[in-house]
């Protein structure tokens, strides 16, 4: 008989070899389910709010389409005919001369004029005597442009009022940095300006608590706020998030389920908001955990998401560290 010293929580296999017995304990750990993302599919197509881009893009400076009026009709002078192939005969009047293109841009086979690509020119709305301010030159330093963790779609689906947003941020002179959450009317429900801090890394803003109705979309824009004076300098990325219903049966295993299984349930249902949390839940405890550092890569590198690997190796900043409103809260 085996004395109570000896019996483990598990499974214990008694192995008999030549003369002796041993114990031999058998490691019972479950093993770690992959994270795989699939895209939901909402019922029949509905139009989605236009929403923008997940990662900054700066503005194309190459051929800018301009209008230019049609030409007026060939005016044909008293006395005058025209005949069939269109021409006027006798006394044709001198047309007008056809527009020249300034020596900056070229006219194309279209009859349109393009700007030939060259310095950034200045906006027309822009304000040529704007209040000083501190802004260098370059407003986001490094290689990796403003991005918002968010699938191909740009939708993120949640289950709950207040879900975080996340962003990689790179370090930044900008004054401040603004959220602005619009509902499927455009009216501004939610607004928050923050000051950056000075470390580059995926931040995230949890939104108020009842902030999404359920099954409404919402647009979010995200911006660095390169010149509080002149608007075409801010750095930009938008999406959407929408709040959902889990179904019951998803709602049973989530309550039964580890952390590590949550968001691998989530994942699986597409609900994007919630997985990315729960993993980064998971990251924020424990930054050296091998097995959540993979988590965290297949959730960002899944198939609809397919971040790029530099993102997922950025690091993620606790929110305490992160950043810190500037003004009190418009919901």
């Amino acid at each position: 008989m085996i004395s109570a010293k000896l019996q483990k929580i598990g499974i214990t296999i008694l192995a008999t070899t030549v003369g002796m017995t041993s114990i031999l304990p058998v490691n019972t750990a479950v093993a770690r389910e992959k994270i795989i993302f699939l895209p939901p599919v909402l019922g029949s197509p509905r139009r989605l709010i236009p929403a923008g881009t997940r990662a900054y893009e700066p503005p194309f400076e190459g051929n800018v389409n301009i209008e230019i009026p049609a030409q007026p009709a060939p005016i044909v002078p008293r006395g005058s005919v025209r005949g069939n192939d269109g021409n006027i005969y006798q006394d044709i009047q001198t047309q007008p001369a056809p527009v020249v293109a300034p020596r900056d841009r070229v006219r194309g086979n279209g009859g349109n004029i393009f700007i030939i690509p060259n310095e950034r020119t200045t906006p027309p709305e822009q304000n040529n005597n704007p209040a000083p301010v501190q802004v260098t030159n370059q407003c986001l330093q490094g290689k990796i442009p403003l991005t918002a963790l968010i699938p191909e779609s740009q939708l993120g689906l949640t289950t709950i009022s207040n879900p975080s947003l996340f962003f990689y941020v790179p370090q930044t002179s900008a004054p401040e940095l603004e959220l602005v959450v619009q509902n499927e009317t455009e009216q501004e429900v939610y607004t928050q300006k923050y000051k950056p801090n000075d470390k580059a890394g995926i931040i995230s803003i949890r939104l108020p608590v009842n902030s999404l109705a359920v099954n409404k979309q919402y647009k979010w824009k995200f911006s660095v706020i390169c010149n509080p004076t002149d608007k075409s300098q801010n750095q930009v990325v938008a999406g959407l998030v929408q709040r959902v219903l889990p179904d019951i049966k998803l709602v049973k295993k989530l309550q039964q389920a580890t952390r590590q299984e949550r968001a691998v349930l989530y994942a699986a249902a597409g609900i994007w908001q919630d997985a990315l949390a729960t993993v980064a839940q998971r990251r924020y405890l424990f930054p050296n955990n091998l097995e959540i550092a993979s988590d965290w890569e297949e959730l960002l590198t899944a198939q609809g998401v397919r971040l790029n690997q530099q993102i997922v190796q950025q690091p993620l900043i606790p929110p305490p560290e992160a950043l810190q409103p500037k003004n009190k809260q418009k919901f």
